[in-house]
């Protein structure tokens, strides 16, 4: 039976959880994949813009906590299955019932609600059936599989809007929800939560995740880190539709660029997880994160260069920011106390997530603020914003830190 293979080969249940979330996802970065089309058909300034992207990651966090650290209590499978549905939910409202920010935004809401659902409890699902020996690379797949979800919802939308238009593109991007969906619940098997060694208190006790001074550390930067990250991915089809200029067909040639810098970031994060085991998280997140500052500077006053330039600069950043992803979310994994692990994500996903509510509007006030000073100088001081924004985590990191003993760096 497929079950049984499943349970006796991880590899095969990596790989399922893998393309569910993947699927899950196709509806992800269609706002940002349609934001130029958008944006003029909604009438809607760049802080508009912004906090629309923004409220997606506001429904994220509105119910993450609670169900993520529901999979402590019952299978985080069923916890899936319900995102998945959200998402699709939230898509297919957007689509047909949408006219603009205000009528926008529930709909918004809604589809990040499913990502809640779907993201870390599909994570999950898969450390709850794998041996410990196995997670570490198991968390590193799954979690590059966000960077292909996200460059596979980036071309999806942008090639359907060419022949559905903005409608049509939603709807076809809610098909992907419903497949993983019908893909978790036919093929992988219930199994209960492991039992905590401490007594729980109600399902949103998180004091045993916040008295973990390791895991906490790991999960603020990671907050800096998803801040940045979202920002990052909420504009750079605008971006790139400047640095390219007018003239027809600007937002499919920068969606489709858009997907490769996405793509970028699986090898990026991978790597990022193999190099952390041979030099140790904290190292890693030290590099990492000085590093995306500086490229951050780079990419948002490259606009003046040929444009094959500014698309290289955009690769490396994208790579530089996702090459300490993995670790982020193993550390966090790895230092949780035992029979927390769903609280852990939960907590991790809220503060992780959260940066990203505010993040792309910040941006967005930027550029509206920046505008008088011209398109160049606007958009540096809006990158700028967003490597900020993974340094201040870093920072958070460090004064968060128990310092580990002999000055180890194995994080």
């Amino acid at each position: 039976m497929i079950d049984q293979a499943i349970l006796r080969r991880p590899p095969v249940l990596i790989a399922v959880m893998c393309v569910a979330e993947v699927l899950a996802m196709t509806g992800f970065a269609a706002y940002w994949s349609l934001l130029p089309v958008l944006q003029a058909e909604w009438r809607m300034s760049n802080a508009q813009a912004g906090w629309l992207s923004g409220a997606f990651f506001g429904g994220y966090v509105l119910v993450v906590a609670f169900l993520t650290a529901m999979t402590d209590r019952v299978d985080a499978r069923y916890v899936f299955i319900l995102g998945a549905a959200l998402s699709a939910a939230g898509l297919v409202g957007l689509a047909f019932l949408a006219t603009g920010f205000w009528s926008a935004l529930l709909w918004r809401v809604i589809a990040g609600t499913g990502l809640a659902g779907t993201y870390m409890p599909g994570l999950k699902v898969l450390t709850d059936r794998l041996p410990e020996a196995r997670q570490v690379r198991a968390v590193a797949f799954y979690t590059s599989s966000f960077s292909i979800g996200t460059a596979v919802s980036y071309s999806l939308a942008g090639g359907a809007l060419e022949w559905f238009g903005w409608r049509g593109a939603l709807l076809f991007a809610a098909a992907g929800p419903i497949l993983s969906l019908v893909a978790i619940a036919t093929v992988v098997t219930p199994r209960k939560p492991e039992a905590a060694t401490e007594e729980r208190g109600h399902v949103l006790d998180f004091r045993p995740v916040l008295r973990s001074r390791e895991t906490m550390a790991y999960i603020m930067a990671y907050a800096g880190h998803g801040a940045e990250l979202f920002a990052m991915r909420s504009w750079i089809v605008p971006f790139l539709v400047f640095c390219l200029g007018s003239g027809s067909g600007r937002e499919l040639d920068a969606t489709l660029l858009a997907t490769a810098i996405a793509l970028v970031a699986v090898v990026s994060s991978i790597g990022g997880a193999e190099l952390a085991l041979r030099i140790g998280r904290v190292r890693l997140l030290t590099w990492v994160m000085l590093a995306t500052f500086a490229i951050s500077v780079a990419v948002g006053f490259s606009s003046p260069l040929p444009f094959a330039a500014v698309v290289v600069l955009c690769l490396i950043y994208s790579a530089a920011i996702q090459a300490d992803s993995a670790a982020l979310t193993a550390g966090a994994v790895a230092t949780s106390p035992v029979g927390h692990r769903g609280a852990t994500l939960a907590v991790h996903s809220t503060l992780g997530f959260g940066g990203s509510l505010f993040a792309p509007a910040l941006v967005g006030v930027v550029l509206d603020v920046a505008a008088p000073l011209g398109g160049t100088t606007a958009w540096g001081l809006a990158f700028l914003a967003m490597g900020s924004m993974a340094l201040l985590g870093y920072i958070f990191f460090l004064l968060v830190r128990r310092r580990p003993a002999h000055g180890s760096t194995s994080g």
